[in-house]
């Protein structure tokens, strides 16, 4: 047996134990009928195992099948792999499956992302969503526990759970958009009237002095645009919110508008900010949220002087 045939076993052997060590099964339980549960699981544990092969073996691209996910799934796992390979960390994942106002999911998926700045950038949990047929629909990152039970948990503003359910879910993957480069998800997300206001601090409050932010307004085609231009320019973007809360519009005729307030950390490869942002989304048809408003302004401002919904009269 020669150095070179020896060479070539060792490393196939390294890969296949390298593999089976990260092969993943998963075990859901609760609220779907059984035989539902079994195809989520079925096809959650062939897409898993398409990642791992994919992610273990080195390959750009993933391999999965239309009979496991729906094609708009494929195709957001394509976009968060180029951004950045995963894999998940556990061996065993057990999970409730949840019902939504959509169907089912499942939450808490553990995964490594190789692109980060941080062990909390790299260490993430993603959200599974079904169709009907027991097919992956969607895939986005979890916001963290703390984050999601601000949402969930802001009975005195919004009292509609299945309401709050719907927020979470759209600012979850409003969030992992920016972190898919997705621009044909935010194209559609944002109203072609929105109105999107960005500030700029001319004058920093570490003077004493309240500071000084000069806001400019832009069209949604200028916005796209800049978007656009940032995804080209970073292979690395990473987007974190935290501190949100969610305000329901007060009048009775417009209880389908709802504010929300987060803080937002955008990290890239050639960029990084902090600031405040606003969204006022309109839920009227519940398929298909709306963002009227969207506004950035620096941490400098004062939470009490942040944008909200009443500074946005409702015509």
């Amino acid at each position: 047996m020669t150095k070179y045939f020896i060479a070539i076993l060792l490393t196939f052997l390294t890969f296949v134990l390298v593999n089976a060590q990260h092969k993943t099964e998963f075990e859901f339980f609760d609220t779907a009928p059984t035989a539902d549960i079994i195809r989520m699981q079925s096809n959650v544990s062939a897409v898993f195992s398409s990642i791992h092969d994919s992610y273990f073996s080195g390959r750009t691209g993933l391999n999965i099948s239309t009979n496991n996910a729906i094609s708009e799934a494929i195709q957001r796992l394509q976009a968060l792999w180029s951004t950045s390979r995963f894999y998940c960390t556990i061996t065993n994942v057990i999970q409730p499956v949840l019902r939504t106002p959509a169907g089912y999911q499942v939450r808490s998926i553990p995964v490594f992302f190789e692109q980060g700045d941080t062990n909390e950038d790299k260490n993430q949990d993603l959200v599974i969503e079904f169709a009907a047929d027991g097919r992956i629909s969607d895939v986005y990152i979890s916001l963290s526990m703390h984050q999601i039970n601000q949402i969930l948990e802001t009975q005195d503003m919004v009292t509609d759970l299945r309401r709050r359910q719907l927020i979470l879910g759209f600012v979850e993957n409003f969030r992992t958009a920016y972190n898919r480069r997705d621009i044909e998800y935010l194209d559609k997300v944002f109203s072609n009237d929105a109105l999107i206001i960005v500030g700029r601090e001319l004058r920093s409050s570490g003077d004493g002095l309240q500071p000084l932010v000069q806001y400019d307004v832009r069209t949604k085609s200028e916005y796209m645009q800049g978007l656009r231009r940032a995804f080209i320019r970073n292979q690395y973007i990473n987007i974190r919110f935290s501190e949100i809360e969610v305000m329901q519009h007060p009048n009775q005729g417009s209880n389908h508008i709802y504010g929300v307030t987060l803080r937002q950390d955008w990290n890239t490869t050639t960029y990084s900010d902090s600031g405040w942002i606003f969204l006022m989304i309109d839920f009227k048809d519940e398929d298909n949220p709306l963002i009227w408003v969207r506004t950035w302004q620096p941490l400098s401002v004062p939470r009490n002087q942040i944008f909200w919904l009443g500074d946005f009269p409702i015509l």
